[in-house]
């Protein structure tokens, strides 16, 4: 699965802070691009539905959404903090940093 963009934003949490940024894999090192690809065809993101929660309700939690754009293809996934799923849980924890780090170079 090779993933074009991303656009990443989580919102709510304590402080109802937002955070976003729309990332372009081929701008990423090779390591993190494939980190990310390799994440999204385990899961194969594609085929996830637009929902996933976890059954359990929790207070000041954050919401993330997640669009993946590739060539032929664009799919938006929204989740919370405990996805329930290992590889989501990995996806989103690279996507924070990767977007923490972006947004610290503008």
């Amino acid at each position: 699965m090779n993933a074009e963009r991303i656009k990443f934003e989580r919102t709510g949490g304590f402080a109802n802070m937002r955070l976003a940024a729309d990332l372009n894999v081929h701008d990423l090192p090779d390591e993190q691009s494939t980190a990310l690809n390799d994440l999204l065809t385990e899961l194969d993101f594609a085929e996830l539905p637009e929902k996933l929660s976890a059954d359990e309700s929790m207070p000041d939690q954050f919401t993330y959404t997640i669009t993946v754009e590739a060539a032929k293809w664009r799919h938006t996934v929204i989740t919370g903090d405990a996805p329930g799923d290992e590889k989501m849980q990995e996806l989103l924890e690279l996507l924070n940093r990767l977007v923490r780090k972006q947004l610290k170079k503008h």
